[in-house]
């Protein structure tokens, strides 16, 4: 057994933490490293302003620039929109304590968001920025959440191994005039996020 192989096989057991040429720590026992409640939006805005409140050091890393494109086949299905729509593209990654947690992949309507195209650096409150320059709200999410094992891009950009499971989850995000104005595909490391959620029961139903 090489020594990388022990470490991948600690990472995946959750008792270390692998920095990105910064080393390999022991996971802390006494505070949980690493929590996503959801639903993240509703509670918090956004995932940075969550893991902010916590208070974590956080990083938005763009993968590619931002850039707007037409919607094409698959992104159009997603979004239900003609394939030629333009939307602004925005791939980055999110790093919490230098740990990368979570690939994100966003597609905006450009007509709505299209300004933000070349605005990489540093951290933009989407909903925000939205209302203050269209006058919308975001009112409405939907989430989609799967586990599965992660290709090899994913687990080289999350630094895990083939064997770590990763968390996949699709989100639609709706104004308050009724437009779906975002798709986000997420892949985040399972060992570091939970998700919680709070539901009312209808007795009636059981009966």
């Amino acid at each position: 057994v090489t020594i990388r192989a022990a470490l991948l096989r600690l990472q995946a057991e959750n008792l270390i933490d692998i920095v990105p040429r910064g080393g390999a720590f022991v996971r802390s026992t006494t505070i949980k490293a690493t929590i996503a409640s959801g639903p993240e939006l509703k509670q918090s805005g956004s995932f940075i302003r969550a893991m902010e409140g916590q208070g974590r050091q956080t990083l938005v890393r763009f993968l590619e620039a931002s850039s707007n494109i037409p919607a094409g086949d698959t992104t159009g299905a997603k979004m239900k929109i003609d394939p030629e729509t333009p939307v602004l593209r925005r791939y980055r990654i999110h790093l919490i304590d230098r740990l990368p947690y979570r690939i994100l992949d966003s597609y905006y309507l450009a007509s709505l968001l299209g300004d933000l195209l070349g605005k990489d650096e540093g951290y933009i409150p989407l909903f925000k920025w939205l209302r203050e320059h269209t006058g919308l709200k975001a009112t409405r999410a939907l989430e989609r959440l799967n586990c599965r094992m992660p290709s090899a891009e994913e687990a080289a950009l999350l630094n895990i191994s083939r064997g770590q499971p990763i968390i996949d989850m699709d989100r639609w995000v709706w104004a308050d005039d009724g437009t779906l104005f975002e798709y986000t595909h997420i892949v985040a490391n399972g060992a570091l996020h939970e998700f919680t959620y709070a539901y009312d029961l209808d007795e009636e139903a059981s009966k």
